[in-house]
């Protein structure tokens, strides 16, 4: 039942899209045990000049640096090498609170390097924020999660 959603830079041909989706509900099936047709995932491609992180624009020549202050007086940052970023990754995950915290911490470690692989992000620049819901927030095909027949009810299409 999770839906999710990937907010990152224009990286990715058709064709890794299509391997992601798959590469994504597959890790999603295995981690959660969920079956794949509830599993849900959109790309949503933004512009690097819509990006920003600690004060800083992703269209900036200095982004790899700037994006990496931990004090914002001294402008101190832990970045140590002089490579651009080559992509980021913010992912929001809608899924029901029935997931024990180790499950998610396996899952969010697989879909970290996933998503770093996919998008050409450095591991800092990959955020996961899962928003857990009450099963009975969640509905398809005009039944809630809530029900005891959620599956075979939320699978009807006429």
């Amino acid at each position: 039942m999770p839906l999710i959603t990937l907010h990152t830079w224009p990286t990715m041909t058709k064709e890794q899209k299509k391997e992601f989706i798959y590469k994504i509900t597959e890790l999603t099936t295995q981690e959660l045990q969920i079956v794949p047709d509830k599993i849900q995932v959109l790309i949503q491609e933004l512009e690097k000049e819509n990006w920003g992180k600690a004060g800083s624009a992703a269209s900036n020549p200095n982004f790899a640096h700037e994006s990496r202050v931990i004090d914002w007086a001294t402008k101190k940052s832990y970045h140590k090498q002089p490579d651009e970023i080559n992509g980021m990754a913010v992912v929001t995950i809608d899924i029901w609170n029935t997931f024990d915290q180790a499950t998610k911490d396996r899952w969010v470690h697989g879909l970290t390097q996933l998503i770093a692989n996919f998008t050409h992000a450095p591991l800092d620049k990959v955020l996961i924020v899962m928003r857990e819901m009450i099963p009975g927030n969640w509905g398809q095909s005009g039944v809630t999660g809530a029900n005891k027949d959620f599956l075979s009810k939320s699978r009807v299409y006429e």
